[in-house]
């Protein structure tokens, strides 16, 4: 099934779902909102999709929404999220900015959203159909920014993997970008990241 959300148009279902996970994420149980034993990879790549647009994430997550989405991610990836947003913040310090937020443009990776190929991001997405191999699944979500002049759309895959604990849960453990636009992220989040972190 082919479900699409538009973020000025989130369902109250999607609401309460992810109320009850951030809840989680309080009270340090961050496993539990992914750890549904019937969720599939593509459950959880709408999950993580509806739990960034509530967290309101832009750029690489800040703590706080990082504990929010990490129930959805590897422990892999989760590592690698939080080391580029502390090497970004520890670059912007020493130049001398005054907030996590401030000079945005002037230092990596300050285009933008990680979380798909636009740095502008998108305007709703929907998870088309899963392609499974092995206990890895691929999870094409198509995606449209209908705030660009033209409107564009895009698919990236998200590639969750099966793990052991919590049981048969899924996790992404990478996105691969499916554009080749010139302003726009290229080859996968995990490339983007090594990138990131490189000395």
């Amino acid at each position: 099934m082919n479900r699409v959300l538009n973020r000025r148009r989130l369902g109250a279902h999607a609401r309460r779902l992810i109320a009850t996970c951030l809840t989680a994420a309080a009270a340090a149980n961050i496993s539990a909102c992914a750890k549904a034993e019937n969720a599939t990879p593509a459950d959880v790549a709408m999950q993580f999709y509806v739990t960034l647009e509530l967290s309101g994430v832009r750029d690489l997550p800040e703590p706080r929404a990082a504990m929010a989405i990490e129930p959805y991610l590897t422990p892999e990836l989760a590592t690698q999220l939080r080391t580029a947003y502390d090497q970004r913040i520890a670059k912007r310090r020493a130049a001398g900015a005054t907030s996590p937020l401030a000079d945005r443009g002037s230092f990596p990776p300050g285009e933008g959203n990680p979380f798909s190929s636009l740095f502008e991001g998108h305007s709703s997405y929907g998870a088309k159909a899963t392609i499974m191999r092995g206990d890895t699944a691929l999870v094409p979500i198509g995606f449209a920014n209908t705030d660009q002049k033209p409107p564009v759309q895009w698919s990236d895959t998200l590639v969750l993997i099966k793990q052991v604990k919590p049981q048969n849960s899924w996790r992404i453990t990478d996105i691969r970008y499916g554009t080749n636009w010139e302003f726009g992220y290229q080859g996968s989040l995990t490339q983007v990241l090594r990138t990131m972190l490189a000395p």
